[in-house]
């Protein structure tokens, strides 16, 4: 293939990311004239967390159901099969509770720290059958925010601290948490021995083996230019395969990666934990 051949195959795709983080800043721009010409409350331009927070539930309110449609690999057919007690990570507004089967789950427990979504989250779980059934959290995942939730929630309690779930679901989140290994150990610990975790993450490029090196390359640049920032935290860089794999003790191991060519490419699969 031609240099010219190749640069009309890939360029679109490597510079689609630049679409989203313009959008992204408009929409941190939108939320800071809200604040000081809607909300009159210029003081929160103070809190940079917060209007982090409200800048991407602001992209996510008016985007999600877009950027939902075409979800990466067999991560529908996954989340179909699951069942019992489930913990959703980071579920946004709701647009993925579609693809769940209400009718095999019990209970689930969605961990969204953003509270401006929360209400899209219930609409969403009441339009998809979990009327009931869905408790939102307003919590992120990491330990220090999300054992606390539980305990006020009464999953867990004194006599069950760990080890509660049949699965949990981390779809497009671990990219955002602050501390990822720490998170994805407490998730494992929270998780039954023979318990499923649902996996659908964007990663590093892993252009040594099945990847690109300019689409390496161009994770930096996207990164350098604001994306962790403007899209609430979200890391393009993240070994989060590798840091699944450490966390514990698995009986299926079953990633794979989908669209490694790209600036955004991710790893999806299904790992089960082992049995005590």
């Amino acid at each position: 293939m031609g240099l010219y051949e190749w640069l009309g195959n890939n360029i679109p795709t490597l510079l689609r990311p630049t679409l989203l983080l313009s959008l992204a800043i408009y929409h941190f721009c939108m939320t800071i004239l809200e604040v000081i010409f809607i909300q009159h409350q210029p003081s929160l331009l103070l809190n940079l967390t917060q209007l982090r927070h409200k800048s991407f539930a602001r992209l996510w309110n008016r985007n999600g159901a877009a950027m939902s449609i075409d979800m990466p690999g067999p991560i529908t057919e996954l989340l179909s099969q699951c069942r019992g007690l489930v913990l959703d990570i980071g579920p946004g507004s709701g647009e993925v509770l579609s693809r769940f089967d209400a009718s095999k789950i019990t209970a689930m427990y969605g961990a969204e720290p953003a509270a401006d979504l929360h209400r899209g989250l219930l609409q969403n779980a009441e339009k998809h059958g979990f009327a009931g059934k869905y408790h939102a959290l307003l919590c992120g995942a990491e330990p220090e925010s999300l054992i606390p939730a539980l305990y006020e929630a009464g999953v867990l309690d004194r006599d069950r601290a760990t080890e509660v779930f049949d699965e949990i679901c981390v779809v497009r989140v671990l990219c955002g948490v602050p501390s990822p290994r720490e998170t994805i150990r407490g998730l494992y610990a929270l998780l039954k021995p023979g318990g499923r975790m649902v996996v659908c993450e964007h990663v590093v490029n892993p252009w040594r083996t099945e990847g690109s090196l300019a689409a390496r390359l161009l994770q930096g640049v996207y990164s350098a230019m604001g994306w962790p920032f403007f899209m609430g935290g979200c890391a393009l860089q993240r070994h989060t395969a590798e840091w699944l794999r450490e966390a514990g003790g698995w009986k299926k191991f079953d990633l794979q990666y989908v669209e490694p060519q790209t600036a955004i490419p991710f790893v999806v699969g299904e790992l089960i934990k082992a049995d005590a």
